[in-house]
């Protein structure tokens, strides 16, 4: 089986995202985060309360504070995702490109073949420890911060590609 990728700036910052929303280390992370803001809105609220400010105070000070603690939980995973795309971008403007955008693969019975304009690269199935699907990609995990990322949009036949890296990788 063979496949001709053309990776984009999305699908790099698509696949980040998903690392750090779905591994184990980026979920205690953002929970931090999410919860930090909400912590502090009540220690703030329990100062104000414990050097017996205006009742009337303290309570819009809550509310002002239990708001923006909300929409900062909401939106929190929002802003990590553009935090990720402005880092990508500004890599590119560098002119270190974290991947290769054109990439071809050639899926043969014992190794993946990955050739790009600079660079050829076998890879054994047994390396990858685990196949996850996506909508849009599919990512072949080596170990916890390295993925083979497959755009679905680069696969013809996408029930058969799986069942076929379903077979090899195990």
């Amino acid at each position: 089986m063979y496949l001709k990728i053309n990776l984009r700036d999305e699908d790099f910052i698509e696949f980040n995202s998903f690392y750090i929303m779905k591994s184990a280390k980026g979920k205690r992370s953002i929970l931090f985060g999410r919860v930090s803001i909400l912590i502090v809105a009540i220690l703030a609220t329990v100062i104000f309360f414990a050097a017996n400010a205006n009742s009337k105070f303290i309570i819009a000070e809550a509310v002002v504070l239990l708001a923006i603690g909300v929409i900062w939980f909401l939106f929190y995973p929002r802003m990590i995702k553009n935090n990720i795309a402005k880092r990508v971008r500004k890599v590119r403007r560098d002119g270190g490109l974290p991947y290769e955008s054109e990439v071809e693969l050639n899926f043969l019975d014992d190794v993946i073949i990955e050739k790009t304009a600079t660079t050829s690269r076998e890879t054994p199935y047994s390396d990858f420890k685990e196949i996850t699907q996506t909508d849009q990609y599919i990512y072949l995990a080596k170990h916890t911060q390295e993925s083979m990322i497959i755009p679905l949009r680069c696969v013809e036949d996408k029930n058969a590609f799986l069942a076929f890296l379903r077979e090899k990788i195990k």
